[in-house]
């Protein structure tokens, strides 16, 4: 393979440089050595087809590429006139990567000589047909140990204690690589992740069993500032509303602040709520308004807060009125037993009659479907911005938690009966933990902590809980640990099987199934590995390939950095934000299609999604009521898929107005896995285009900007997708005519193949042609997601064979799944490459360090 150097002017191969002549002759002696059989890899390539069929597609790129990649121009450090049809099979990297310029239209560049679209696909099967047969062994890839991400980590303490956590407080950031989380390089040992993880051990473990002793512990959420208030209460960032209804509140209510407590004790605790009166104003005291306080969501305490009498008490007695109306807010007794528990404070929804002081906002004023956005009427309301618990103030006893009952499978009768209960409850947690049977050199280790407790004159359940903090801690829980291979690889057992499966479709540990399966050596037949595939996808845990997975590939953590202006889009910002809204709906929406076994060609053009009244309001939709997510059949094609979908069409947007140019970006990435180039520095804003002083639309300003000579390239790729979506604003909204100019919106394009297209419906449809590279897209995606490492030139002819076995369905999601789990990268273990020293010895240390910190 030749590639240009940029430092010189020579040639590189390997780390060889030579002239151009040189290199000319080099290709023909491997071109002849080919021809006599002594190459295989040229050997096999140059069976994918009859010489003459190969040599005639070669004359396709002979005449609409060798002009710019050649050894005078070396476009793209490519030079394709010293490469013949002969030895595609050696080049794999840069025809894979030819090929995806092909696909997207990026090559030959716009503007150029084109070939005919026959001439195009032809080449393309040629040149994938090629490289398939060149790779005699599918690629599998060296994955280092790695250990538990965030996600990993909190679903593994969910199914195995019993705790719903933030794994933010316990462990250190990931990093992401090709937007994934799962990344085994970056998932390396660490100190500081060895710190967080034996801290976070004895803090979970304490959790889970309770402890009948402790003193009363206090804990704020929510900014400690906002417990006593001298100046308005200052909001927690993406706090959301306090004027609608909050997710997980009883119905009728609005606002409020929900948390998850852990309760160390059966006993009575204390409530207190941040301050609401101020004596330097009266802000909100206007209405009375009616809080509650709720556990699980049973009431337990109900007071009013505002109202006449507050309102007068605050202006004529300031600091005595206002102390008597936070006193209301504090030390607040309720009973609850031991355990993780839900602790809410909500108002009670006042009648929708009721109105403030807030007129109705007008509708859409360029189209005949106007509507208002939420109403509400109540604007002038008090809110929750902190609470503070503390207790127990008095112990009663220890309930059966969750937790407890996950941990506690058998209770000792007698003394006696004490160290064979304890061995087989930290039998049964070592065994989940470490994803395998167990053996007396696990548990002896494990055991020690609770012998030493209870020779230290400690209780039975305290005995458990340093053997549970000391599983917790193991290297053998916090990592993904498999059994090294020798310089040959080999296949995983059904135990390591069992694991990676688990980890993949629901990012947790395996469940008994699955071990009982991976321990008979079952778990590997073909017929069983499909139906436990199947079964995981549809448990409720397989809601990580749409949460984890499918939201990662699509970037939608994006979304929470684009904040809508308020100036332009007040009714979906701000106390109004609907972006949580959003991505419920995309959720729901693409599960729908990912774990029902659809084909993956409906996310492109399905004519249904989730709503409630928030998203249709903003949808132009007035017959929806209510803050449940419902199905609704879509009459409006225009918001088809998931370019309809509110989510996607925001995060591809500015704050202020819409961008062209990322949703075309976001659509060549995302959906046809054809990314542009990375844009020049010191590209100039779009507002800098010179409109000679009139109002323009963003796709005027965009096409000013695109015509720098370097730009058009990419751009003329890019704008015709993000064109035909201009009807729809940052937030949504779909418009005729565009709000800041008045200018009609013009969404015509025509692709880089010549198709043209008249707006939304014609790109779904477009696109929608093109299921193959939506399922190549998406089959590269979970191969990353679920191997561990980002897949290169060498995995593509597995992508293109799971595919190809997908599309015998209609590419349905289940068939991809299964595809990549049956792929060498996802059942095979390669020699891994040499660690560094220092590595090593931390990781050969790790088991030392944990076993005794604890």
């Amino acid at each position: 393979m030749l590639v240009r150097n940029r430092v010189g002017t020579g040639f590189k191969l390997g780390v060889a440089t030579v002239s151009s002549m040189r290199a000319r002759q080099l290709v023909t002696i491997l071109a002849g050595l080919a021809a006599l059989g002594l190459s295989s890899a040229s050997n096999a390539a140059a069976a994918a087809a009859p010489a003459g069929d190969a040599h005639a597609k070669w004359k396709v790129i002979e005449t609409y590429c060798f002009d710019c990649h050649n050894t005078e121009d070396w476009a793209g450090s490519v030079a394709f006139d010293t490469m013949s049809a002969d030895n595609v099979g050696q080049d794999g990297k840069i025809w894979e990567a030819a090929i995806k310029k092909l696909k997207g239209g990026l090559m030959p560049p716009p503007g150029k000589n084109q070939p005919t679209k026959e001439s195009s696909a032809q080449l393309i099967s040629w040149l994938e047909t090629t490289l398939d047969k060149a790779q005699t062994r599918p690629y599998t890839g060296a994955i280092p140990l790695r250990r538990l991400n965030r996600r990993e980590y909190a679903n593994s303490i969910r199914d195995l204690i019993g705790l719903d956590i933030d794994p933010a407080t316990y462990l250190p950031s990931d990093q992401l690589v090709d937007g994934f989380d799962t990344n085994a390089e970056s998932l390396r040992f660490t100190p500081a992740f060895l710190d967080q993880a034996v801290s976070s051990a004895r803090t979970l473990a304490l959790y889970a069993v309770g402890d009948i002793k402790t003193v009363p512990l206090d804990t704020t959420y929510g900014p400690v500032p906002n417990m006593i208030l001298s100046l308005a209460a200052r909001v927690a960032e993406g706090s959301g509303s306090q004027q609608r209804y909050q997710d997980g509140m009883p119905f009728g209510t609005r606002g409020g602040m929900q948390v998850e407590h852990m309760f160390l004790a059966d006993g009575d605790y204390l409530l207190s709520i941040g301050d609401m009166a101020l004596a330097r104003t009266v802000p909100n005291m206007e209405f009375e308004n009616t809080m509650i306080a709720l556990l699980d969501g049973k009431e337990f305490y109900r007071t009013t807060i505002g109202g006449e009498e507050d309102h007068k008490g605050i202006d004529q007695r300031l600091d005595d009125a206002v102390a008597k109306i936070n006193g209301r807010l504090k030390d607040i007794r309720f009973h609850a037993t031991a355990g993780q528990h839900k602790v809410a404070v909500t108002f009670l929804r006042r009648s929708y009659a009721e109105h403030d002081d807030r007129s109705a906002s007008p509708g859409h004023s360029d189209d005949s479907r106007g509507f208002n956005p939420l109403e509400g009427g109540q604007q002038r309301v008090p809110a929750v911005h902190a609470v503070y618990i503390k207790g127990p103030v008095k112990i009663t006893g220890m309930s059966d938690s969750r937790s407890r009952q996950k941990i506690f499978i058998c209770k000792p009768a007698s003394a006696s009966d004490e160290p064979a209960c304890a061995r087989r409850i930290v039998e049964n947690l070592a065994r989940k933990a470490f994803r395998r049977p167990v053996t007396d050199q696990d548990v002896a280790p494990l055991m020690a902590f609770y012998d030493n407790s209870r020779k230290g004159g400690d209780s039975f359940d305290v005995g458990i809980r340093e053997s549970v903090s000391a599983i917790l801690a193991s290297p053998l829980f916090l990592y993904r640990v498999e059994a090294p291979a020798d310089a040959s690889g080999r296949e995983l057992t059904d135990l390591e099987l069992a694991s990676r499966l688990a980890f993949f479709i629901w990012s947790s540990l395996p469940d008994d199934e699955l071990l009982r399966l991976a321990v008979k050596n079952e778990l590997s037949k073909p017929e069983v590995l499909k139906a436990q595939v199947r079964r995981m996808i549809r448990d409720d845990r397989g809601i990580s390939l749409t949460r984890d997975f499918a939201f990662q590939w699509l970037n939608v953590a994006k979304l929470d950095a684009i904040v809508p202006a308020r100036a332009q889009f007040g009714f979906a910002s701000g106390v109004y934000d609907v972006r949580q809204s959003f991505k419920k709906e995309l959720e729901l929406f693409m599960d729908s299609i990912l774990r029902t076994d659809s084909s993956v060609i409906d996310l492109l053009t399905a004519n249904y999604t989730y709503m409630n009244e928030q998203v249709a309001l903003v949808y132009g939709m007035t017959d929806i009521r209510g803050n449940g997510f419902r199905r609704v059949v879509l009459k409006d094609p225009k918001r088809f898929g998931l370019l309809g979908k509110g989510a996607v069409l925001t995060l591809t947007a500015n704050p202020n107005r819409t961008a062209p140019v990322l949703r075309g970006a976001w659509i060549l990435e995302r959906i046809l896995g054809t990314p542009p180039a990375n844009p020049p520095a010191n590209v100039p804003d779009l507002n800098a285009a010179n409109t000679g002083g009139r109002p323009t639309t963003v796709r005027e300003k965009t096409e000013i900007h695109r015509k720098n000579p370097q730009c058009s390239v990419c751009h003329a790729v890019m704008d015709p997708l993000g064109f035909a979506l201009e009807n729809f604003d940052t937030v949504g909204q779909f418009h005729a005519v565009d709000p800041q100019s008045r200018q009609p919106i013009d969404t015509a394009a025509v692709l880089p193949d010549g198709t043209a297209i008249a707006g939304p419906e014609d790109l779904h449809k477009v696109l929608a042609s093109h299921g193959d590279q939506l399922a190549q897209v998406i089959t590269e995606k979970l191969m990353a997601y679920a191997v561990g490492r980002p897949v290169d030139y060498r995995d593509m002819p597995t992508v293109r064979r799971i595919v190809r076995t997908a599309a015998a369905d209609n590419y349905h999601f289940e068939d991809i799944v299964l595809g990549v789990v049956n792929s060498a990268a996802f059942r095979r273990r390669e020699f891994p490459a040499a660690l560094p020293a220092t590595t090593t010895a931390q990781a050969a240390n790790l088991s030392t360090s944990v076993s005794t910190t604890p």
